[in-house]
């Protein structure tokens, strides 16, 4: 710390005089900066009618993240809705939404092994997730319901659509991944910023693939 000559002005807020505290990080995340800081806010003891409030790049991140969480569950309304409408029972869209959940801790488990923060980039791509996870799982039933309705058994008509379906949702899958990791790896001008979003996907795919092929039929 240094100390230095302050404005020659008097800030207020809502008729109340304010003091501005900035800080520059340097090799934290702003979680864990933050958290410090307010640890340490909370064993002072201000005077009566002293207040203190963290703002700046914190506040809007708190905000971003309110309002991306809104977006994830409007997306997931709408992908429920779309399933529900593209098969036309309940059932078979409760089964594919299901992987979401599980492509969920694919993603956040991927984050934490590579010690990647979840930040607004990751949170973006646990939204992306919930459309990629869901295309599997519509492949796999609407051919399995195309053979029941020619009369082959429900639980051999699962069985086969597994078999017929298995490669075309690999490819798929595959293609999603490598295409991906180039970002993931960090190549590239601006791929660090895109990096928690690429790890999200990958680790989200990477689960849910295997549960939707496995978990979904049975």
């Amino acid at each position: 710390m240094e100390r230095a000559n302050g404005q020659g002005e008097l800030k207020r807020e809502n008729l109340r005089l304010l003091a501005s505290i900035t800080g520059r990080l340097e090799g934290r995340d702003m979680g864990s900066a933050v958290a410090e800081i307010q640890q340490k806010l909370n064993d002072l003891r201000l005077p009566i009618g002293y207040t203190y409030e963290i703002g700046g790049q914190y506040q809007a991140q708190r905000q971003a993240f309110r309002e991306l969480l809104m977006v994830f569950a409007l997306a997931v309304v709408l992908v429920f809705t779309i399933l529900v409408i593209q098969f036309r029972a309940w059932t078979p869209a409760i089964l594919i939404l299901l992987a979401a959940p599980l492509s969920l801790g694919g993603a956040l488990l991927l984050l934490i092994l590579t010690g990647t923060d979840l930040n607004i980039s990751s949170a973006m791509g646990l939204i992306l997730l919930v459309g990629l996870v869901v295309k599997n799982g519509i492949m796999l039933l609407d051919f399995s319901e195309k053979l029941h309705e020619e009369g082959e058994p429900f639980e051999s008509a699962i069985a086969h659509a597994g078999r017929i379906r298995l490669r075309p949702i690999l490819m798929t899958t595959f293609c999603t991944l490598f295409g991906l990791l180039p970002l993931a790896l960090g190549l590239g001008a601006g791929a660090e910023l895109q990096k928690p979003l690429a790890l999200a996907v990958i680790g989200g795919l990477a689960l849910s693939t295997p549960v939707t092929l496995l978990v979904v039929p049975g």
